[in-house]
């Protein structure tokens, strides 16, 4: 009798183990999921507060390098550009120093937030002059004309380095033709553009504390 009695015992005990163990299984499912979906939530939450322009916010040095066709070098300056929030609303200060010259080299900007759900932006010269401003493609892109040349402006971060890349071409197009048959955009002209130069400047963030002003 006694043995049986130990025996189950002993079945009674591993039953009581097992039962404790599915329990605390349950529970610890049910922590790593709440744990998990905060953790998103979190995330989710820290990345829409450092989402464009806050996340480009900086000092960002490097090179400037202006190239003409087919890969001429004409010239490589240093530059560095201020991206810091202003004192007045939905603003930007977006300032740019070239060649280390605060006096001629100095580009005063500002980048408007104007409607950022629909990634619209604007860059204020600070002269009278605004360009309309795109975040599209996690860049920011703008298209103007100054007289006969067109410029194309994008600005994008990847990873710890910003770039700007600026090209240029003329109004007057290079080439006109138009087509025939299938795919060939209904015989409608087709005007194309050749490019004359471009800029690329490669930076790095060298500090995220406020400007000087």
């Amino acid at each position: 009798m006694a043995r049986i009695r130990r025996t189950f015992t002993d079945e009674v005990k591993q039953e009581a183990m097992r039962l404790v163990t599915m329990t605390l299984g349950i529970w610890f499912g049910r922590f790593a999921r709440r744990a998990a979906l905060c953790l998103c939530t979190a995330s989710s939450a820290l990345s829409a507060q450092r989402a464009f322009p806050a996340s480009w916010v900086g000092r960002w040095e490097g090179t400037l390098t202006t190239l003409s066709p087919p890969d001429s070098l004409r010239n490589r300056i240093p530059i560095e550009l201020t991206i810091a929030p202003d004192t007045q609303p939905n603003a930007y200060i977006w300032r740019t120093i070239f060649n280390a010259d605060t006096v001629r080299g100095i580009r005063p900007y500002r980048l408007l937030v104007e409607r950022s759900e629909r990634g619209q932006y604007a860059t204020d010269e600070s002269n009278g002059v605004l360009l309309e401003d795109t975040f599209l493609g996690g860049a920011l892109r703008s298209v103007f004309q100054v007289g006969t040349r067109v410029l194309h402006s994008v600005y994008a971060l990847r990873g710890d380095t910003l770039t700007h890349e600026l090209s240029w071409w003329d109004t007057t197009p290079a080439r006109t033709t138009a087509g025939t048959g299938a795919n060939a955009e209904g015989g409608l002209a087709v005007a194309s553009f050749r490019v004359q130069g471009m800029q690329r400047a490669v930076m790095v963030r060298k500090s995220t504390d406020p400007p000087r002003r």
